[in-house]
């Protein structure tokens, strides 16, 4: 994965190491713009059933739909979805399983826009604040029911959270911009782990974190809408 985000970086780079000319293309007021992005998500340590837990970074892929409503601010939607984030008990040093998240997230950009035209129009700094719903699906690794000597299912709640970041967006015209940013989101749920016994499943429900960083770049097309 870190090889793919550095040369995706890298490639984003190289298209606009051209810009130096560019006129003032960045104004997106009155503008839908579509987007795809690839981001590393780095999860926060948290703990599973009192036990130490252990996550994995893993890529995530996403697109966005976004609205300029002026020249400072644009409002965002988008649906992303993560690979396979292995999870671990370093307590008892037994790999649990793997889950899967899939945010729907809703965002407030505001953004800084230049007037002066020696500077970088074409270069837009800007903070993103916002919410969203963390959807969770997970699977049981074999070695963990081979730990506790029974089947085991884990059913992972849905969970509401928030997030804050920072980005930066790189205008090789007026209809299309690459951009990278850097979020921290937080999110609470609950998880119920069911333990197979003959005298029928033993249950236990906990809550569990989602924090985490998300660290990417992303590829935006705009095109005019209601001037």
């Amino acid at each position: 994965m870190r090889k793919y985000l550095i040369g995706l970086v890298v490639g984003v780079f190289m298209l606009v190491s051209g810009l130096a000319e560019a006129q003032t293309i960045s104004d997106t007021s009155h503008k839908v713009g579509i987007g795809f992005r690839v981001n590393g998500i780095l999860p926060s340590e948290d703990t599973f059933f009192d036990h130490e837990l252990d996550t994995k970074n893993q890529a995530m892929l996403g697109a966005s739909l976004s609205y300029g409503v002026n020249e400072w601010l644009t409002l965002e939607a988008a649906f992303d979805y993560s690979l396979d984030i292995d999870l671990k008990d370093k307590t008892d040093n037994v790999k649990i399983g793997k889950i899967n998240v899939y945010p729907l997230t809703f965002s407030a950009q505001l953004r800084y826009l230049t007037k002066d035209p020696q500077y970088y129009t074409w270069m837009v700094p800007y903070i993103t604040l916002g919410f969203g719903y963390y959807f969770v699906d997970g699977d049981v690794a074999g070695e963990y029911e081979k730990h506790w000597g029974n089947e085991v299912n884990l059913d992972f709640d849905g969970a509401w959270g928030g997030h804050v970041g920072l980005g930066i967006d790189f205008f090789a015209s007026e209809s299309l911009a690459v951009g990278f940013e850097a979020r921290y989101f937080w999110a609470s749920g609950e998880v119920e782990r069911a333990v197979d016994t003959p005298v029928g499943p033993s249950k236990k429900e906990v809550d569990y974190d989602l924090n985490s960083w998300m660290i990417g770049a992303n590829i935006k097309y705009y095109f005019d809408f209601g001037k």
